[in-house]
């Protein structure tokens, strides 16, 4: 494994380097910082509505126990979120009725 110090020379240093070892360089020294500590967790039964889109009690990582999914917040959005129609726009779809006389 590549050590923190190793990674920041190769990003500090792209002349030296090849563009995409830095890029790579880059890319894990975020990862390392955004995975470094939860966001979130969730009981294990949670995880379960979680993975099939139902509602779940999620709970800030201060308040983890043994045994709790931990979850992480990445700063890219997923290329799923991105593709999803937001929620406002969704509502918007239904058919207004008209309004009783």
């Amino acid at each position: 494994m590549l050590s923190e110090n190793r990674l920041r020379h190769i990003a500090g240093d792209p002349d030296s380097h090849d563009a995409e070892a830095v890029a790579m360089a880059q890319e894990i020294l975020q990862l390392r910082r955004t995975l470094g500590a939860p966001w979130a967790v969730v009981q294990p039964l949670g995880e379960l509505y979680v993975e099939d889109g139902n509602a779940a009690m999620i709970w800030p990582a201060s308040l983890a126990e043994r045994g709790d999914v931990c979850l992480y917040r990445l700063e890219k959005p997923s290329p799923v979120a991105e593709t999803a129609p937001p929620a406002a726009k969704q509502r918007s779809r239904r058919k207004k009725l008209p309004a009783p006389e």
